[in-house]
């Protein structure tokens, strides 16, 4: 049984690691919590104590467990930080080699995808741009993905959550992630940042394919922009 989506990036098993971690670290916190509410309440029922006593909590036998719980979650944040340390690391480094680089632009109310035209590089006269709702991301399977992502007017936050991929965009500001994806197949991609009253439309796919048919799907946006300029 699956919990969580299918992951396909190179990376993504390692944020649902990340996850489970932070799991155990707040079950554990919230028993605990749960033991210290619930223990006094029963311990100290009115038919057991006769009369309610009023304490500050200044003196050492009580200071101590405070000094405990927090020196307790010192470590856990600690042992948190230490595991993430190298997840985040790979994320946030580009890699060396980019095998391909596209452009996304978050608008009311879809993702806007600018591919490198002929000359092989983004942002120049021959880019070719998908701007429609329900479009499709076409990427190609087991390469280096750099995603260069802008907004055109408000926050929005683009999502694939089979690549554990989440990414505020901000309008004036490029944000430059990456992923490497493992399986062929189609995904959702939505925005996970409400940007108005057409937000839950904001809806486009993810089109992971062999390079054969992903340069196929290049040469035939590059005929249909051609064919209509």
């Amino acid at each position: 049984m699956h919990i969580f989506p299918e992951n396909i990036s190179t990376y993504g098993q390692e944020i649902d690691n990340l996850f489970w971690l932070v799991l155990v670290f707040v079950v554990i916190a919230l028993v605990i919590s749960l033991f210290v509410l619930i223990y006094p309440l029963v311990n100290n029922h009115y038919t057991k104590v006769k009369k309610a006593t009023y304490f500050t909590g200044e003196n050492k036998k009580h200071f101590r467990w405070i000094s405990i719980a927090l020196v307790l979650l010192g470590m856990s944040d600690f042992v948190i930080l230490l595991a993430e340390h190298n997840t985040w690391e790979e994320i946030e480094n580009i890699p060396a080699k980019v095998d391909v680089r596209i452009g996304i632009t978050g608008r009311q109310w879809n993702w806007i995808f600018t591919y490198p035209g002929p000359d092989g590089k983004l942002n120049t006269g021959d880019d070719l741009v998908v701007d429609e709702q329900n479009s499709e991301l076409h990427v190609p399977v087991n390469k280096n993905i750099i995603l260069e992502l802008r907004s055109r007017d408000v926050l929005h936050s683009f999502f694939v959550v089979n690549t554990r991929l989440k990414q505020d965009v901000i309008p004036g500001r490029m944000n430059t992630r990456w992923f490497n994806l493992t399986k062929e197949g189609k995904y959702d991609i939505s925005c996970a940042e409400i940007c108005g009253v057409l937000h839950a439309k904001m809806r486009n796919f993810l089109v992971v394919e062999s390079q054969d048919k992903y340069e196929q799907y290049l040469k035939t946006l590059y005929e249909k922009n051609t064919a209509n300029p």
